[in-house]
């Protein structure tokens, strides 16, 4: 019976993990320098109240799956972030994506 109970508990585990990652779509993904650029994309669609949220792509269990914006972006580290975004607020993060993009300053370029 004991088994049983575990198999259970093991089993709605499995399933809340699913269900939590089921509703998010990523968006972009990135490492150093593109990890910066998903921060400010991040912030940009918090501010216009889109569910989103950095997140690790790092296979280490030990380590948490969701950064804060600070350790997302280190240069210095090389594991990818994923901006992701709920999939009811998706259409609206596209769109504000794009009006991001164009809001943009063009890169300066050196003759």
């Amino acid at each position: 019976m004991g088994g049983l109970a575990l198999l259970l508990v093991v089993a709605g585990i499995i399933y809340l993990m699913y269900r939590r990652s089921a509703g998010w779509r990523t968006l972009k993904s990135g490492a150093g320098p593109q990890a910066e650029e998903l921060e400010a994309r991040y912030a940009y669609l918090k501010s216009n109240q889109v569910k989103c949220r950095l997140q690790s792509d790092s296979p280490s269990p030990g380590m948490a799956a969701v950064h804060t914006a600070a350790s997302a972006v280190d240069a210095a580290n090389r594991e990818r972030v994923k901006l992701e975004v709920h999939k009811k607020d998706l259409a609206k993060a596209e769109q504000l994506l794009q009006q991001f993009e164009e809001e943009q300053p063009d890169p300066v370029s050196f003759v």
